[in-house]
């Protein structure tokens, strides 16, 4: 099953934990030391040529050495799941002593399936934003890709399953329902770590991952007689529970509304309609955000009559060069009316002073326009192509990132990037489809060289 398999050496492995303890590495990146850059990716897997590390020169002592300083936390929890499929933090040990850990071991070296035990302090703000998901996928790219598959402890003192590099149409992710089913067995006050641990890799390697889920669920209904507060839903909606919540949710539905309504048709009727309180939610951040789109408009519209100002007086510049600066300044002022008729976006905002960025380049006479930050062009033109390749998966696409969203890719985290409006929900903008989208179609101009173009050929006014 696995595209790696272990060797007989692999399989004999023992749960160590590894000398250098993650906290120290995320303390030696807190403390400007290079931890997060990898010294070279995995073999099988793309790199960007203007990414790669250079070769190092040194004696073989001397490179291992530096590559022990340079391991990024990805790197060391890979380079440890190598020799053994379960790796706990020194900080864990307590929690989790060797002699449960190495009956893990034992089982998982029984089993051909590459699944793998990472328990390590998530916290907000370290490498992986708290997520088990960013680990995983950061591990996983790391040991070469490949079918692998990961239970991760989260930071809520549960497992999570993440099941990657399947194929499309394989839907048993084992680690997935192993996690699922492990809380549903120690819901009833006997969870610990290495409970938890235990139960999730003996539902994962079991023959059907998904039932013996719904095993551990039903069982924990049969013991509870109600389900558990907060718990995940039933995979199968015939679940006797799920029934049970539509038909009270249809009754509700049905019931409340004739309830309201036979008490509003008469005089002091059982309901009585008070007016709504209006409650502010996330008022400080609906501010912080409407302040920032002002000010990007009103910054468009101040560049927009400086930038016609020199155009009309410059007199000294090439004319093709000219005539390139007044088609780009003129799709901005096209975008910028459209939000003055119908209302200003945050993703059309952007794409005024991207427009006049590329006027100014027109106007200084520059061949090749510089590109913006691909993930979000706020961050400026001082970018670089790097490859960019998807959670998870294998398609990778080649952008101009700036320098903290290039090394936020590399490390396998999520860049900070430009959202956009869609169906009534923030996505980011390049998910918009491209047919709503002139920026998501041109990646604000750094997937295609014709923005102007289609800005000036009426683009920008596709649906929102």
């Amino acid at each position: 099953m696995s595209t790696d398999p272990r060797t007989p050496a692999r399989r004999r492995a023992r749960v160590t934990v590894a000398a250098l303890a993650l906290p120290a590495v995320l303390s030696a990146a807190l403390a400007g030391a290079p931890a997060l850059a990898d010294t070279a990716p995995p073999a099988d897997t793309a790199s960007p040529a203007d990414t790669a590390p250079p070769a190092d020169t040194a004696s073989p002592a001397a490179g291992e050495t530096a590559a022990e300083e340079t391991a990024s936390p990805a790197q060391v929890i890979a380079d440890a799941l190598a020799e053994s499929p379960v790796y706990v933090d020194s900080s864990y040990e307590g929690a989790y002593s060797a002699e449960a850990r190495e009956r893990v071991v034992t089982v998982l070296e029984q089993h051909d399936l590459d699944l793998y035990v990472i328990v390590v302090p998530l916290v907000e703000g370290d490498e992986w934003s708290g997520e088990g998901e960013a680990l995983a996928s950061a591990v996983h790219d790391r040991m070469g890709g490949g079918e692998r598959h990961f239970l991760v402890y989260d930071r809520r003192g549960d497992l999570e399953g993440h099941d990657l590099g399947s194929a499309p149409d394989d839907w048993s992710q084992p680690a997935f329902y192993g996690a699922l089913a492990a809380s549903y067995k120690t819901m009833d006050g006997q969870k610990t770590l290495p409970t938890l641990v235990e139960a999730a890799v003996e539902a994962a390697l079991s023959d059907d991952p998904e039932a013996a889920y719904e095993t551990a669920q039903q069982a924990y209904y049969d013991r509870t007689g109600q389900p558990p507060s907060g718990a995940l839903m039933p995979a199968r909606w015939w679940n006797p529970w799920v029934i049970g919540a539509l038909v009270l949710a249809l009754l509700a539905g049905i019931g409340v509304p004739l309830y309201r309504r036979l008490g509003r048709s008469r005089p002091g009727g059982l309901l009585r309609r008070r007016p709504a309180a209006p409650i502010a939610q996330h008022a400080a951040f609906d501010n912080a955000d409407r302040a920032q789109l002002e000010s990007l408009v009103e910054r468009g519209e101040r560049d927009l009559i400086e930038l016609g100002e020199r155009l009309s007086e410059d007199a000294g510049v090439a004319p093709q060069n000219l005539s390139r600066a007044l088609d780009a300044r003129d799709a901005a002022a096209r975008v910028h009316d459209r939000m003055a008729r119908e209302g200003a976006t945050l993703a059309d905002a952007v794409g005024v002073l991207v427009l006049l960025d590329l006027a100014e380049d027109a106007l200084a006479g520059l061949r090749t326009p510089r590109r913006p930050c691909y993930a979000n062009p706020l961050h400026g033109n001082d970018t670089r192509q790097t490859q960019w390749r998807e959670f998870g998966g294998l398609r990778t696409i080649r952008v101009p990132l700036c320098p903290e969203c290039a090394r936020a890719v590399r490390d396998r985290l999520r860049p900070t990037v430009l959202p956009a409006e869609h169906e009534g929900r923030s996505v980011p903008y390049y998910e918009v489809p491209a047919e709503h989208s002139v920026w998501a179609a041109t990646g604000y101009g750094t997937l295609t060289d014709d923005l102007v173009e289609r800005v000036l050929s009426g683009g920008h006014r596709a649906a929102r």
